[in-house]
């Protein structure tokens, strides 16, 4: 036990005053006449006996009382052997986990509006003196000056959702620069979260606390089991996309819960419109794989989300999505040779293409970015300058067909192609009689309704050729060999580099080289192919709020670019030029799920969306127990765990200030004392029988 204010037990002296007057108590017996003395002496010696005894205890009882009120106004307290108390004035950071988990419920409502009511109990227990910082996970306040009590308890007021994903590594990691610029000696720090074990709980390595004197508190709201169904995985899996013609969507649902779920619901909505319904069963904690097919209603860009009837949680009911529907793309196709064949192809049959054609010597007067693909037709040589400007090229975005040319410079070709770790092209072969392109990989998209998947290779057009450059492949990149010889030696393959794709062929369309620009595949192949180069990159564009990546945009427009939200609001992004494209960094956004149109100058460049990250999905989470247990596994013994409870909170925040108080069970005493001291001097006054 120990005293707040020690000083006031001096006021022990005044038990001095009683005892002086039970010793010189100056109070003389009355005289009573009786006639028999020796009756009066036995009377009297059993008075004095009982008189003494009640003086006593008088004595007794006074001692107590003013030792009681004494120690009660010394303000007597306990301190647990690992505590001591800690008086003055404090700096409190308190952060609030605000990210879309929280809105989950228990019997006492969303876990968020609980966290907000709780901190709020927490700053009105603490003195005016105090100074505060509040926070949010999706907002930590690093190197801010602390502020009063009552603008923090405005704050409140104003905190909301928002997408984040922070780990309780990451807040310990920042504990200096959240009170870098705290007043007071004494710091403490409350985090208030449903601990998430995907999210706030998902620590890769353990922080050293070792050096810090500052006290952190957490309080788990989390408590009731939870059940949630979502969509863990959305992808258009269609490789060419056109109008009006099926679209396949694959998602993978997750039941997180323990029991089934049936006729469950997925609706994709496209443009506002319902395109698509699927009805599933979901069996406890399963995972489902779901394919969907919807048809596009328009060319251009399009956006939608799949949505699902599940009411547990609703922040995670819809995903959402934006595709490319090509229509008259830019084709550019450099002739270093020409090619009747291919030109009758793109100038009189493949209408759906804008395409130009220009020789190989005018290339570098020409901007790549106005053109989705480009076709190099029997190109001789290709210089370190082209070489760098085609590799730029197909690392943002656009894509390439090549075709070889006859005595072309091996060098400057091999070195390009070794740029984009494709390979090599050794000297050309011929043979006379020829020898058949008939190994092809039937199931590439690019044979999509042109071939049922299930055909063997025997039912191939398998063309002829007759010269062809070796081509070696590149063993370390993802290479598809579509058409090969029988020989094994690769007549088309396809690469993907960096953000786009290239198709290279081992032989050009001319009748001295191959009969494949005679034969009834030639025609389908090159528009499938060029179908596929001009969307390739726009098939899907998406990201997760909280895992943000850079994104380039090929525009020649030097105005501002701008993030337009389905309310019509314009955000410009933070934004850069970089090797002749722009650059959109989207990390200090406060975005909200949805689908936002990239736009400048009022046209519209491209359509994006953001996702809540399904990490918040996963409502698993870290009750009172297991947190204490993983900290104390993992060294943090200066981490405290208090209950969600405002009693309890406001009980632990006065005895680290003043111990566990004992004044009322004092002042009890000394009432006590002082109605025995009445309840004796009473009957003290009754007559002897």
């Amino acid at each position: 036990m120990a005293f707040l204010f020690p000083g006031i037990l001096w006021g022990l002296l005044a038990l001095s005053v009683p005892i002086i007057v039970h010793f010189f108590n100056l109070q003389r017996p009355k005289q009573i006449l009786f006639s028999n003395v020796a009756f009066v002496k036995e009377v009297k010696k059993s008075v004095v006996r009982r008189l003494k005894f009640k003086q006593w205890l008088l004595l007794l009882l006074r001692l107590l009382a003013i030792s009681a009120l004494v120690l009660a106004f010394a303000s007597p307290v306990i301190v647990s052997e690992n505590q001591k108390v800690l008086r003055g004035n404090r700096s409190v950071g308190i952060i609030i986990d605000n990210s879309y988990s929280m809105t989950a419920r228990n019997e006492r409502g969303q876990y968020f509006q609980q966290a907000i009511s709780l901190a709020r109990n927490i700053l009105s227990n603490y003195s005016n003196e105090d100074e505060f910082l509040l926070m949010t996970t999706s907002n930590l306040k690093l190197n801010y000056g602390f502020y009063q009590q009552e603008e923090a308890l405005a704050e409140l007021k104003d905190l909301a959702i928002s997408q984040n994903i922070r780990s309780q590594e990451d807040i310990l990691n920042f504990r200096n620069e959240i009170f870098s610029r705290a007043g007071n000696g004494l710091q403490e720090l409350y985090f208030l979260s449903d601990f998430q074990k995907s999210t706030v709980m998902a620590d890769s390595q353990r922080v050293n606390m070792d050096d810090t004197s500052l006290i952190i508190k957490y309080i788990p709201l989390a408590t009731r089991e939870q059940k949630n169904v979502y969509i863990r995985d959305h992808e258009i899996i269609s490789q060419i996309i056109e109008k009006d013609k099926p679209v396949q969507m694959n998602l993978t649902m997750v039941n997180d819960g323990n029991t089934a779920i049936n006729d469950l619901n997925a609706r994709v909505v496209i443009e506002g419109k319902v395109a698509a319904i699927s009805n599933n069963n979901l069996e406890p904690q399963s995972t489902q794989n779901l394919e969907i097919s919807f048809t596009p209603p328009q060319s251009g860009w399009v956006s939608g989300f799949v949505e699902l009837d599940d009411n547990w949680v609703d922040f995670d009911n819809k995903r959402y999505f934006s595709f490319y529907v090509p229509e008259a793309e830019n084709v550019l196709i450099v002739e270093g040779e020409t090619s009747r064949n291919v030109r009758i192809l793109y100038e009189s049959l493949f209408t759906q293409f804008a395409v130009k054609f220009i020789s190989a010597r005018n290339i570098s007067t020409v901007e790549l970015n106005d053109y989705r693909s480009v076709v190099l037709l029997g190109v001789k040589e290709i210089s370190s300058g082209l070489g760098d400007k085609l590799r730029t090229f197909l690392d943002e975005g656009g894509s390439i067909m090549f075709f070889p040319a006859e005595e072309m410079e091996l060098s400057g070709v091999n070195s390009f192609l070794s740029s984009v770790n494709l390979g090599r092209f050794e000297p050309t072969i011929s043979i006379e009689e020829g020898i058949k392109a008939s190994l092809v990989d039937l199931a590439h998209p690019i044979f999509e309704g042109i071939y049922n998947r299930h055909q063997n290779n025997r039912e191939f057009d398998a063309p002829n050729v007759y010269k062809y450059y070796p081509l070696v492949l590149n063993n370390s990149t993802i290479q598809n060999r579509i058409i090969a010889l029988e020989n094994q030696s690769p007549v088309m393959v396809e690469t993907k580099v960096g953000k786009g794709i290239m198709f290279t062929f081992s032989i050009f369309p001319g009748d001295a080289w191959t009969d494949l620009h005679v034969r009834t595949i030639f025609t389908p192949l090159m528009f499938r192919a060029t179908q596929i180069m001009n969307q390739t990159q726009n098939v899907q564009m998406g990201q997760d709020i909280g895992f943000f990546k850079p994104k380039t945009i090929r525009t020649n427009l030097k105005s501002l670019i701008n993030l337009v939200g389905e309310d019509g609001r314009a955000i410009p992004p933070e934004q850069y030029a970089q090797g002749g494209v722009t650059v959109l960094n989207f990390e200090n956004m406060d975005l909200k799920e949805g689908n936002y149109d990239i736009t400048q100058e009022d046209k519209l460049l491209e359509k994006m969306s953001f996702n809540i990250s399904d990490l918040e999905s996963s409502l698993d989470f870290l009750s009172s127990s297991e947190l204490e247990n993983t900290l104390e596994q993992s060294g943090y013994d200066n981490i405290k765990i208090f209950s969600p409870n405002a009693e309890s909170i406001k009980d632990q925040i006065e005895e680290e200030k003043e111990g566990i108080p004992l004044w009322k069970y004092f002042i009890i005493l000394a009432l006590l004392c002082l109605a025995g001291e009445i309840l004796i001097l009473r009957l003290k006054d009754q007559p002897v029988s």
